[in-house]
């Protein structure tokens, strides 16, 4: 019977090569966090290269360099030409290398405040759309509550990284747990 490997780190770890080999393969996985993070997020929509190709003007070939670069590789262009292709917004965010965890948190968490306070600014003189924006919150707050609810069970140290890439939350789930698996 074969064995089953959790991630592609585990199956590098297992092979048969010198360290540095193995250290250089799995260097490589992580470099790409980015890049795989592009292929999942295509894949996700049900398009193939050649059509986020057509969407883009550009070749399929350019799509699949694009999805194979290492992350430091790739230019701000091809990602807002790669996310108008998959009909998403790009953005960039610029924090301190030194900001602490904590801190991120409450960044991100006066920015869940200030998209609050604009759909509530939307929704003003619209009843049903105040209505529809008071159960949206109440929904807000069971989901933050869940979710550090769930962190607080899981607490666990966590290697930090030097690149902090964002996407939608099912994609970002699934690297993250390959990432920990690794």
């Amino acid at each position: 019977m074969s064995k089953k490997y959790q991630s592609v780190s585990d199956l590098i770890k297992s092979m048969d090569l010198p360290e540095e080999r193995k250290q250089e393969q799995i260097d490589y996985i992580n470099a790409r966090r980015l890049s795989r993070l592009l292929t999942v997020m295509r894949a996700k929509q049900g398009m193939n290269q050649q059509q986020a190709a057509e969407k883009c003007g550009c070749s399929q070939s350019r799509i699949s360099k694009l999805e194979y670069k290492e992350d430091r590789k790739i230019t701000v262009g091809e990602l807002l030409d790669y996310s108008d292709a998959l009909g998403l917004d790009l953005s960039v965010q610029f924090t301190p290398k030194k900001m602490k965890i904590v801190d991120r948190v409450k960044m991100h968490a006066f920015q869940i405040e200030q998209l609050l306070q604009r759909l509530v600014k939307l929704s003003k003189g619209d009843k049903k759309m105040e209505k529809a924006a008071s159960s949206f919150h109440g929904e807000c707050l069971v989901n933050l509550l869940s979710i550090v609810g769930e962190s607080q069970k899981a607490i666990r140290p966590h290697k930090e990284k030097e690149l902090t890439v964002v996407g939608p939350p099912e994609i970002e789930q699934m690297i993250e747990e390959e990432c920990m698996r690794a």
